[in-house]
């Protein structure tokens, strides 16, 4: 997991000038508040949300352990429906959802998510999402495999390919200018025509890009 948010989630933030210092920030689909931890006390404001209420508490517990009590007030971590956000158009600098809009059944809901991602953060400012790979083909056997027989472990689970997420970003005035995935070399031990040959096919993938 953490080696796979390395690889991808952080590399996509790296990519935005500045990073996430001082800037109101969205995440859509907490669990571990990991995220939030790791950039408190960078974030201007750092918005959480999940529809799971016992998610919400437990992460709400965790925070209030391990975030410093100097940069706590700055982390807001709720329940909320992505299909439904609870915030005005043009508010965030930054949004975005990593490997969450996926676990959502229906498509109608998975796009109103997409949507709403995006309609709440500002004009100029950044949206990243990243989920499973469809063009990892052993991964989504897996996956679908386990999910016919109710063993998922993270209950349904929607794979994307890397050019469906990209026209879906396109699509709702994003601009893309980014995709990364869990395979490739990023060390830079390795040339890079090895990177140009994997880097599509990593179990998790996903772009990051501007509103225009």
């Amino acid at each position: 997991m953490f080696q796979s948010k390395f690889k991808v989630d952080y590399r996509l933030i790296a990519k935005i000038p500045g990073g996430l210092k001082e800037k109101v920030v969205l995440n859509v689909g907490t669990f571990f508040p990991i995220d939030e931890i790791l950039f408190a006390s960078k974030v201007k404001e750092f918005y959480s949300i999940d529809i799971a209420p016992e998610i919400i508490r437990v992460a709400n517990q965790i925070a209030d352990r391990e975030i410093h009590p100097d940069f706590r007030s700055r982390v807001k971590i709720m329940v909320a429906d992505a299909t439904k956000l609870p915030f005005e158009d043009n508010f965030f600098d930054v949004s975005f959802s990593f490997s969450t809009i996926e676990h959502i059944p229906e498509k109608e809901k998975r796009t109103k998510a997409f949507k709403e991602l995006i309609r709440v953060t500002k004009k100029g400012g950044y949206v990243i999402i990243t989920v499973p790979n469809k063009l990892n083909l052993g991964k989504y056997l897996r996956s679908t495999s386990m999910q016919k027989r109710g063993l998922s472990p993270f209950g349904y689970e929607h794979h994307y390919f890397p050019w469906e997420i990209k026209n879906i970003m396109i699509q709702n005035g994003i601009k893309p200018f980014f995709y990364c995935s869990s395979a490739g070399d990023y060390s830079g031990v390795f040339l890079k025509p090895y990177d140009l040959l994997v880097k599509y096919f990593g179990h998790r993938m996903g772009w990051v890009g501007f509103k225009l």
